[in-house]
C-alpha cells in the first residue's frame, strides 16, 4: 500500500499544465549561459504555449530568473530578444482591440515589477519592531539588489530595442523623482 506521501500522477487540469510548463521552462533557464543562449532560446521557443496566461507565465519565469541572477541579466535579455517572434499573439483577455503579444506582456511585467518596487530602502516601523539590526540590514540589501537587478535588466532590454526610449525616459524620471520636465530633484 502506498504511503500518504507517495508519488501520484495528477489527473490533469490547468494546475498540472502550469506545473508542467514551469518545470519545462525552469529546467531550460537553469542551463542558460552566454554560450548557450541561442540554443536555449530555440528550445524555449518550441515550448507549447496555448493561452495568454501561459505566455504571461513563461515571460514571468524568465523575468524572475533575470532578477534573481543579475550577473546574467545581459544573457537573459539576449534570450528574450531571441524569443520575441517565437510565440503567437493572443486576443486581449479583457476584450480590447490590441492583441496580447510577447513584447506587450514583457512590457507589462517590467512595468508591474517597477511599480511594485519600494519607494524607499529604509525599514518601515513594522520592520523596526519585528526584526533585529542584522535582519534589517539583510532585508535592505535584498531590496536594493532587486531594484538594481530590475534596472539592469530593463537597460539591457532597451539596448536590444525591446523597450522604447519613452518607457526608459519615464523610468529615469521616476527614479530621479522628476514628475515634471522643469522640476529639479531635491
Amino acid at each position: 500500500t502506498p504511503t500518504p506521501k507517495a508519488y501520484r500522477l495528477n489527473s490533469g487540469g490547468l494546475a498540472s499544465r502550469m506545473d508542467e510548463l514551469k518545470r519545462t521552462v525552469q529546467s531550460l533557464l537553469n542551463k542558460v549561459c552566454p554560450e548557450s543562449v541561442a540554443t536555449i532560446a530555440e528550445k524555449v521557443g518550441e515550448v507549447r504555449v496555448d493561452t495568454a496566461e501561459e505566455l504571461q507565465h513563461v515571460i514571468g519565469f524568465i523575468f524572475k530568473k533575470a532578477i534573481t541572477e543579475p550577473h546574467y541579466c545581459e544573457t537573459y535579455a539576449d534570450l528574450v530578444f531571441g524569443l520575441k517572434a517565437s510565440f503567437p499573439e493572443f486576443p486581449c483577455p479583457d476584450g480590447g482591440n490590441k492583441p496580447l503579444t510577447f513584447k506587450a506582456v514583457l512590457l507589462n511585467i517590467c512595468q508591474d515589477e517597477f511599480e511594485a518596487l519600494p519607494t524607499s530602502l529604509d525599514p518601515t516601523s513594522e520592520d523596526l519592531a519585528q526584526y533585529d539590526a542584522e535582519e534589517l540590514e539583510f532585508r535592505r540589501k535584498k531590496r536594493k539588489d532587486r531594484v538594481l537587478a530590475n534596472m539592469k535588466f530593463i537597460g539591457h532590454l532597451f539596448l536590444r530595442q525591446l523597450i522604447s526610449a519613452r518607457v526608459v525616459g519615464s523610468v529615469i524620471g521616476e527614479l530621479t523623482l522628476c514628475d515634471e520636465a522643469d522640476r529639479v530633484p531635491e
